[in-house]
């Protein structure tokens, strides 16, 4: 394990169990997983408002996330504007190849 820090945390069984079914999915082990996550969660501005909207945690889900510029929040026309074009964009990602 080179450069790298071990850390402990304590966590309920039950979310143990859904944390190694989750990253063997992954097929990383519990421990890549929860250091990737927890490299994302650094990542993210703890100052700015995030929006979670999705289906529970037990669905297979893909993950999608914008990021919003600050700006369109006073301007909901241009605020719709961009979404319908990330959607566009994400529609056109997810679609399968042979489908085009």
């Amino acid at each position: 394990m080179k450069n790298k820090k071990v850390m402990s945390i304590a966590i309920r069984p039950e979310l143990h169990e859904e944390l190694k079914k989750v990253s063997k999915r992954k097929s990383l082990s519990a421990s890549e997983f929860v250091g990737n996550l927890v490299e994302q969660a650094v990542k993210i501005n703890p100052d700015e408002d995030v929006v979670v909207i999705g289906r529970p945690v037990d669905e297979d889900v893909t993950q999608v996330i914008l990021k919003i510029p600050v700006s369109l929040k006073t301007s909901p026309e241009q605020l719709e504007k961009w979404l319908n074009a990330q959607t566009s964009g994400i529609l056109k990602a997810m679609k399968p190849k042979e489908i085009e």
